[in-house]
C-alpha cells in the first residue's frame, strides 16, 4: 500500500503503511515539496533577549518555542514549514509530559517528523527544555516586476501603495522581519505599557502626509492631552513636573541638555 501523502505549502506528511498512528502529535515522515531552501536552527532555550532564564518551567518551555518562532520568522520560514523538530527535555517524567500543551500551541495542527531526547542537563543548569528545527521554504520563480522598492518603512509602503494604484506591480525589500521602520511600538514586560521607540505622534501641519495617510487607511487616533503638567522622569529616576509647553527643571538646571536633546 501507497503511504497516506498529505500535501502542503512545503512541506508533505507521510503516514506509511503498517506504522502506529502517529496523530495528532507528530508523523513518521515529512519531507519537502518540490525546490526548496532548507533551514536549520539552533537549539532554542527558554532564556529572553537579556539572557534571563525563568525560573518556571512551563514560562521556560513556552518561551522557548516563542524563540524557536522568531528564528523561524527571521529566515523566512513559518512552523507550517518545519520538516522536523528535536526537543531535549531535562527530568523526563513519562507520566506528565507539562512540555505537551505547549508544543501543541506551537504546531497549531502542524505534524513535522519529531523526536524526544530525555537529558540529564542542557548547557547551562537552569535550562530544563530545548527544540531546535529543520524547515524546507517552497522557491518560487523570479518575479518581473515594473519597481522595486528598498525599504519597508513607512516611506517605503506608501510607494509601493501609490505604483500599485498608478497599474503598475511592485516588490517591496526589507531587511527586518517587520513593515513599519522606526515606527515601533513595544510591550517589553508584557504588561499592556507600550514605549513608542520611533514616531509618538502627528499632527495636520508639520505631518500633513502622515495625517493623510492615517485618515486615508481609517487608523485610530488619540488627541493628546495639552492641559495641565508634563511629568518626566530623568536618568538618575527622579520625577519633576512642568507646565505643557515650557522646559523640565533639569533644562533649566543644566543649559548643556539644549545640545543633546
Amino acid at each position: 500500500m501507497s503511504p497516506l501523502v498529505k500535501p502542503g505549502k512545503s512541506v508533505q506528511i507521510i503516514d506509511p503503511h503498517d506504522q502506529f498512528d502517529s496523530r495528532p502529535s507528530f508523523s513518521h515522515v515529512a519531507t519537502s515539496t518540490g525546490p526548496s531552501r532548507i533551514i536549520a536552527t539552533a537549539g532554542a532555550v527558554g532564556a529572553d533577549g537579556n539572557g534571563k532564564v525563568p525560573a518556571n518551567y512551563d514560562t521556560q518551555v513556552e518561551l522557548a518555542f516563542s524563540n524557536l518562532h522568531r528564528c523561524l520568522e527571521a529566515a523566512g520560514a513559518s512552523v507550517k514549514d518545519v520538516i522536523k523538530l528535536t526537543y531535549y527535555v531535562v527530568n523526563y517524567d513519562v507520566y506528565g509530559r507539562r512540555y505537551f500543551k505547549h508544543l501543541f500551541k506551537f504546531l497549531d495542527g502542524h505534524r513535522p517528523a519529531t523526536t524526544l531526547v530525555p537529558v540529564t542537563a542542557l548547557a547551562k543548569p537552569e535550562f530544563y527544555f530545548e527544540v531546535e528545527a529543520w524547515a524546507a521554504v517552497r522557491q518560487t520563480p523570479l518575479q518581473k516586476v515594473d519597481v522595486v522598492v528598498v525599504g519597508g518603512g513607512i516611506s517605503g509602503l506608501q510607494a509601493a501603495y501609490d505604483i500599485q494604484k498608478a497599474g503598475l506591480s511592485c516588490v517591496v525589500l526589507e531587511a527586518r522581519d517587520r513593515v513599519g521602520g522606526k515606527t515601533l511600538s513595544v510591550d517589553p514586560l508584557n504588561e499592556g505599557k507600550v514605549v513608542d521607540l520611533g514616531a509618538a505622534w502627528i499632527n495636520s501641519t508639520n505631518q500633513s502626509k502622515m495625517y493623510a495617510m492615517a485618515k486615508a487607511f481609517g487608523l485610530k487616533t488619540v488627541v493628546q492631552n495639552t492641559i495641565g503638567d508634563v511629568v518626566m522622569q530623568d536618568i538618575d529616576g527622579s520625577v519633576s513636573s512642568f507646565p505643557y509647553g515650557g522646559l523640565p527643571t533639569a533644562f533649566l538646571r543644566f543649559p548643556y541638555y539644549e545640545f543633546s536633546i
